[in-house]
């Protein structure tokens, strides 16, 4: 009788199973990671986007690098419209060797995004200076990363060298761009920046020109790039929105002068 018993607990449970809807591992394309040296916190932030591969079927669940002590502000989709409709998503994190992965799931996109703080930077009188040592906690993958420095930020030295002109936003904002890279499971690379600021800037730059081209110039894989920075969506993402993970930093508010970060038209 218990043998029976147990035989159709098993039969209900399996069908339990069998009926769920299978969420799919996604496979990624391309790791994209902007970080800027010195946000609006004090502090280094950083953008992870994870291109997810257009034969992966939705859902699937994502798994996002993040370095150790990275601290996680807002994790979820990008819809590629209005940053205000971009759904949060619940987000675990685990530490693993070298780093943490960020899991979770997505259901309508497949450019998964996470932003983070990170740490603060050197800052010596006006000189600002900070590594990134990125070590690859997911599977191997091709990167491009980014660096964001603010407005009047001059001397800039970054290694390994930029590729292509930086480009500029209404804010006085410029990003430059390296050449992507390939890094298999655990191999590291780091970003070197060092620039001061309230200088003028010599360099260049072309102010609101798309993103998008230089990563075309580049050969990227990437047929478009969403660039949304911290700040276009700090109001949603420390407001309580569900799903998102909660920062104890209120003065990451939205402000006035944070609209329009988008470095496009």
């Amino acid at each position: 009788m218990r043998s029976t018993r147990a035989r159709v607990v098993l039969v209900l449970l399996l069908g339990l199973v069998l009926g769920l809807p299978s969420v799919a591992h996604a496979r990624v394309s391309e790791y994209q990671v902007q970080f800027m040296p010195l946000g609006n916190t004090g502090t280094t932030q950083l953008i992870v986007n994870a291109v997810v591969s257009q034969d992966t079927s939705l859902p699937a669940t994502v798994q996002v690098p993040l370095p150790a002590g990275a601290s996680v502000v807002w994790a979820g989709e990008i819809l590629g419209n209005d940053p205000a409709q971009d759904p949060a998503r619940e987000a675990s994190v685990t530490a693993v060797p070298g780093g943490q992965l960020v899991t979770f799931t997505l259901t309508q996109s497949r450019l998964a995004q996470v932003e983070a703080d990170f740490g603060a930077p050197t800052i010596s009188g006006d000189t600002v200076t900070v590594p990134l040592t990125w070590v690859n906690t997911a599977e191997e993958g091709t990167y491009t990363f980014s660096v964001v420095f603010e407005a009047g930020a001059g001397d800039i030295k970054i290694d390994p060298a930029p590729v292509g002109e930086p480009v500029g936003n209404e804010l006085g904002e410029k990003l430059y761009t390296l050449a992507p890279v390939r890094l298999a499971k655990g191999q590291s690379f780091t970003v070197h920046v060092t620039y001061t600021r309230g200088a003028t800037d010599t360099s260049g730059g072309r102010a609101n020109t798309p993103l998008v081209i230089a990563l075309v110039a580049l050969g990227s894989a990437v047929v478009a790039l969403v660039v949304v920075l911290v700040r276009e969506r700090s109001g949603k993402a420390r407001t309580g929105q569900p799903g998102a993970p909660q920062s104890t930093h209120s003065e990451l508010e939205r402000r006035p002068e944070d609209e329009g970060f988008f470095f496009d038209e």
